[in-house]
């Protein structure tokens, strides 16, 4: 455990740019970054004056299925699925009634359905770069808002995991761009608990943090608007930190459960 931690209830003040980040980009250069053109020199970018990371020309094909595969085994997948439920697909496309919304971070190992053994349709699913909830990101505030008041889903879980690049990024200082700004709120957790990560075995520190940032963010989530004005109105709505190992397929459950208002009061 992280020694005397302090108080769990931060926001993050890091505020998103108010101009589009697509405006600082015309569309010569838009292009160059999807590889549809051939690049040309890199230009400053003028919100955070760093440049675009440029595309190799050298590296070899990265081993995997190629699209038609993927087609395929999605032809595959839904005969399975009719095969097991023939109504199944009839269903999801009438209504979606999922019970739980998921938070999570993009990376490619931690498929929320699959490590939950969840159906199409059971889980609502919100995924980003190391899990960060950010009260004034339209995009993960509109998902909880039409998870809370549209779907009505009684749980909410935040799912971190070990070995988190972007914690390990805000750990090392070693982001830029819009990444850096990204989780510039996981590097002020970092340093202000600094001290008391230190005091842990260094094999434990970055561990520590991943689930430090859980609470960070679960804190973060439950001073949402669409969160606070259920709980003010006595919805029946719960909110949950978890944290997933890579290396054994696991969920931890860290036992920060909140369920009303009152209990961010009272949690750790």
């Amino acid at each position: 455990m992280v020694p005397e931690l302090h108080g769990w209830d931060r926001s993050i003040t890091h505020a998103i740019p108010s101009q589009p980040l697509l405006e600082h980009w015309n569309l010569h250069e838009l292009l160059d970054m999807l590889c549809m053109r051939q690049p040309a020199s890199p230009k400053a970018h003028p919100s955070n004056n760093t440049v675009p990371i440029p595309m190799s020309k050298t590296s070899a094909p990265k081993d995997g299925p190629d699209l038609s595969t993927l087609l395929e085994n999605n032809r595959k997948w839904a005969n399975t699925q009719r095969e097991k439920d023939a109504g199944l697909f009839s269903r999801l496309a009438s209504q979606q009634k999922p019970k739980y919304l998921w938070i999570g971070c993009a990376d490619s190992r931690v498929p929320a359905n699959q490590i939950t053994g969840l159906a199409p349709g059971e889980m609502f699913v919100h995924r980003n770069v190391a899990n960060v909830v950010q009260l004034n990101d339209p995009n993960c505030q509109s998902v909880v808002q039409f998870a809370v008041e549209a779907l009505e889903v009684e749980h909410i879980i935040v799912c971190g995991h070990y070995k988190c690049g972007g914690v390990h990024a805000a750990m090392q200082g070693s982001a830029s761009g819009t990444v850096a700004q990204w989780i510039s709120g996981i590097s002020s957790l970092y340093a202000e608990e600094k001290e008391a990560l230190n005091r842990l075995p260094e094999t434990d520190r970055f561990n520590a943090l991943c689930e430090l940032n859980v609470r960070h963010q679960l804190a973060n989530l439950a001073q949402s608007a669409p969160i606070q004005n259920a709980w003010a109105a006595g919805r029946a709505l719960s909110l949950h930190g978890w944290i997933y190992s890579i290396e054994d397929g696991l969920i931890k459950d860290l036992e920060v459960s909140l369920h009303c208002q009152e209990d961010t009061k009272q949690a750790p």
